[in-house]
């Protein structure tokens, strides 16, 4: 039996494998059915469900949305029917533009902090969208930063000093557009709203009232603790409980296909294609 891993990266935003590879290491690892999730962009899914096509892995068309809450951003995924959903591809292009723009700024921060990069530099990283890790990796290159780790921790965390706030949207305005393009919104990797017990509940309730679909339940960081929590959440409130291991590289801390202790629910993906 096969496994359903809802929530990975490829090259087209900033994960290190291209969207075929990605495929075939799913394949590989006995993952019959993946989502792609690309911040901001869906660029890579047809690339993706023509290798799943041929590989026998069934890949859902998916994206990663930030939006702005006080505590810093929220991740929202959505997950389509349709590889390129109408009206929703112009939106992401923008919000690529806004990414370029963020970028740009924490390298002139770095430099101002006496840790120049070249944008040059950054922007050969980045296939697809750019985001803080191609930054990050500049700064590795260029000596100031001993791996990723330490270059978010030094400088571009969420209160490093080069850290810029991103121009994102509201959660209502993630929810809005990702249902306008016909997808079923989630709301990704919970606890890092930094909230816990009723706090936690009452932000995924108002959630839940502006139109969010489900929660990610099964991740390869959520013991049993955490997992019952959501899960009674997602109870509650009528959300579907869905999980994925947010992978981005092999050489990174989780693997294709971990979601901890407990597989992706069969019944999941039937759900999430019933609220599309």
């Amino acid at each position: 039996m096969g496994c359903a891993d809802l929530h990975s990266h490829s090259t087209a935003s900033d994960g290190a494998l291209a969207p075929a590879a990605l495929v075939a290491l799913a394949r590989s690892l006995g993952v019959t059915t993946l989502a792609l999730t690309d911040h901001d962009t869906m660029d890579g899914v047809p690339e993706a469900v023509a290798a799943g096509r041929d590989a026998g892995v069934t890949v859902i068309p998916g994206v990663e949305l930030s939006a702005r809450v006080q505590s810093g951003s929220m991740h929202i995924l959505g997950y389509f029917g349709d590889p390129q959903p109408a009206g929703l591809v112009e939106r992401l292009r923008r919000f690529r533009e806004l990414r370029v723009e963020r970028a740009q700024e924490m390298v002139e921060r770095l430099a101002r902090l006496g840790a120049p990069v070249a944008w040059d530099d950054v922007e050969r990283r980045a296939a697809g969208a750019i985001g803080r890790p191609h930054v990050a990796e500049a700064l590795v290159a260029a000596g100031h930063a001993a791996d990723r780790h330490d270059a978010f921790a030094r400088y571009l965390a969420d209160d490093g000093p080069a850290y810029v706030p991103s121009s994102s949207i509201s959660p209502q305005q993630a929810l809005e557009i990702l249902a306008a393009g016909g997808g079923a919104p989630v709301l990704a990797h919970p606890f890092s709203l930094g909230l816990e017990g009723e706090a936690l509940r009452g932000a995924v309730a108002d959630l839940a009232q502006m139109g969010l679909r489900g929660i990610e339940v099964h991740r390869p960081d959520h013991g049993a603790i955490e997992r019952a929590a959501l899960l009674e959440i997602a109870q509650a409130l009528d959300l579907v409980p869905t999980g994925g291991s947010d992978f981005h590289r092999p050489d990174g801390p989780v693997a294709l296909g971990d979601t901890g202790s407990q597989p992706v629910p069969e019944e999941t993906v039937s759900a999430l294609r019933a609220l599309r």
